[in-house]
């Protein structure tokens, strides 16, 4: 950490870089998103300084502790500095960038952008290709056909997850289930 309790340039990179590779952790950040096939491209800059690529308005949103996208409440600290509400809780009222004390300020007026970009499903990896609008994104997450699923075995503690299909062949091979056509099991989808 820099002098004076600042995020350096060097720390960010190197939480990013943590971010990326805890597997356990399938975060939809902006350093991720900057990347990706399925981001529509920015509208290129005509001299018309009002407008911010879609990439700027994601690292907007990207909280500076979890580099997860904020969603509101988004609250921010007297010097603007912004905050998502579950990492809010876990800082004890102090501003991570600047140690200022966080208050209740909401950041009324990122919540507003937010609603006029578009974000990739965070299953992206799994084979989702769809975009869809900033508040619509956690509705279809939650129900998205590549969401990682637990084993539905009866029975069996077993700690294979992934999607249906990969499920499928799994419960034919090492449970030797017989998956008839009309075949139907519960899903029980992953946390994460």
């Amino acid at each position: 950490m820099a002098p004076g309790g600042f995020l350096s340039e060097e720390d960010i990179e190197s939480r990013i870089a943590y971010s990326e590779h805890d597997s356990g952790h399938m975060a939809t950040s902006a350093t991720e998103l900057r990347g990706s096939r399925f981001r529509k491209a920015a509208t290129p800059n005509t001299g018309n300084l009002g407008k911010q690529s879609t990439s700027n308005m994601q690292d907007l949103l990207e909280c500076p502790v979890c580099f997860t996208i904020m969603y509101p409440p988004i609250f921010q600290c007297p010097n603007g500095h912004t905050l998502c509400s579950q990492c809010r809780a876990r800082v004890k009222n102090s501003c991570p960038i600047c140690r200022g004390e966080l208050g209740n300020i909401r950041c009324l007026a990122l919540e507003k952008i937010a609603e006029s970009i578009e974000l990739p499903c965070m299953y992206q990896s799994m084979g989702c290709c769809d975009i869809f609008p900033y508040y619509s994104k956690p509705k279809h997450e939650k129900n998205c056909k590549y969401r990682p699923y637990n084993c539905p075995y009866a029975g069996a503690e077993c700690s294979v997850t992934g999607d249906i299909s990969l499920l499928i062949k799994h419960l034919k091979n090492d449970h030797k289930v017989d998956m008839h056509d009309g075949c139907t099991f519960n899903h029980r989808y992953v946390q994460v």
